[in-house]
């Protein structure tokens, strides 16, 4: 059976099959487990997203939602946070207006960086440079973000710890894997690190920037040996997202335990 073929299996299964709101009631579940309020949540999210005009899409991500609810849990304490790949900027403006009373550093690959043309487009000069200034005009803005050029490997040298990591890099071997061993390291102990772009089921034709299973297997191997505890949020709930389980995306949610 050709991907094509499958894809359209699947595709046909869940329009006959699937509720409405199959998904949107599944990840709702998932926020009460780890003590959230989704809906909350979605409130103030729309808020912020109004208040700053952001550009809101179909593809919008449930990790901004997850953002949200934590910024309203009283429980949890986020005076420090790492976003690890800025891309745009966009999640950058986000989380300084979520956390406003939190200092956050923001990291990506030195324009320079051959790594840095070969993705999102950016080997093409004009459109490279109108997307570093859009960026950099973006960064400028926020008072609480600080934005740092560098390849996320040197963390290895960071000595600053944080109680937020975000991990939206490259996704593969292994960059990713570096990325959540040196976040656990930075991360405090009742800190949280999420990571984007999880792809459970087994990929034959694996990438190093995206298409990879690098980041769920490197999270089960941690959670066999007592590192760590993690969930697995839904990436998005609309049905045409979930429906191909190997397209299926998820957010990775890790607590690390005490070592």
């Amino acid at each position: 059976m050709t991907r094509k073929f499958k894809k359209l299996f699947y595709f046909l299964y869940c329009s006959l099959f699937y509720e409405k709101d199959k998904f949107k009631n599944q990840q709702e579940e998932i926020f009460k487990r780890n003590n959230l309020d989704r809906f909350i949540a979605k409130k103030n999210l729309d808020t912020i997203i109004k208040k700053n005009n952001l550009s809101v899409s179909e593809m919008v991500s449930e990790h901004e939602v997850i953002f949200s609810s934590l910024s309203l849990d009283k429980n949890i304490k986020v005076d420090r946070i790492l976003e690890i790949g800025t891309y745009d900027g966009s999640n950058a403006v986000l989380l300084s207006e979520l956390f406003p009373n939190s200092q956050i550093i923001t990291i990506d690959l030195p324009s320079k960086d051959d790594e840095f043309n070969k993705t999102y487009k950016r080997n093409n000069l004009d459109f490279q440079n109108e997307f570093i200034k859009s960026r950099n005009e973006k960064l400028s803005r926020l008072k609480n973000v600080e934005f740092i050029e560098m390849n996320s490997i040197n963390l290895i040298n960071e000595k600053k710890t944080f109680d937020l990591i975000w991990i939206d890099g490259a996704h593969g071997y292994p960059i990713v894997t570096i990325d959540i061993i040196n976040s656990l390291r930075l991360c405090n102990l009742n800190g949280l690190i999420l990571c984007d772009d999880v792809y459970v089921k087994k990929i034959k034709n694996q990438d190093p920037y995206y298409f990879s299973n690098a980041t769920f297997e490197t999270i089960k191997i941690l959670k066999s040996q007592k590192l760590i505890n993690y969930d697995l949020f839904l990436k998005r709930i609309d049905n045409k997202f979930n429906y191909f389980p190997i397209e299926k995306k998820y957010i990775a949610f890790i607590k690390k335990f005490n070592i």
